[in-house]
């Protein structure tokens, strides 16, 4: 399937079973394709399936492996879809990793629905994302 023939693709990454429900509601809204992960290794096992994807969306910390080691890992193998990284701590050395891995910024928990719905049709493909 030519990728302008399907919804863009959201994986999001959450580990606290709230946020993750609200998070993939609110994303999906926007007409998208969502599949969701509760922990580092589930996210690594969406990022290797062969459905293609246009974003991601991780917690920082979570069970087995971060958000960012597994973004880290995804750059590493060549992976280079947008990425936001949500975070209940953010300082100065996490924003400059994330700066580091290009296409990728960090969002602060916790953020107003409008706040995450903002950051996803910017990094989305314009054309395929609803407004």
């Amino acid at each position: 399937m030519d990728a302008r023939d399907r919804p863009p693709r959201v994986v999001i990454a959450e580990d606290d079973d709230d946020m993750r429900t609200v998070m993939c509601e609110l994303i999906s809204g926007l007409g998208v394709e969502v599949d969701a992960a509760a922990s580092g290794g589930e996210l690594v096992r969406l990022l290797t399936d062969d459905r293609p994807i246009d974003l991601i969306v991780t917690d920082v910390r979570m069970p087995w492996m971060t958000g960012y080691n597994v973004a880290l890992s995804a750059r590493n193998s060549g992976l280079s879809v947008p990425i936001i990284i949500v975070t209940a701590f953010p300082d100065e050395a996490l924003a400059a990793q994330v700066e580091r891995l290009g296409s990728a910024v960090l969002l602060a928990k916790p953020f107003r629905p409008e706040e995450l719905l903002s950051l996803v049709r910017e990094r989305l493909p314009a054309a395929r994302a609803e407004a």
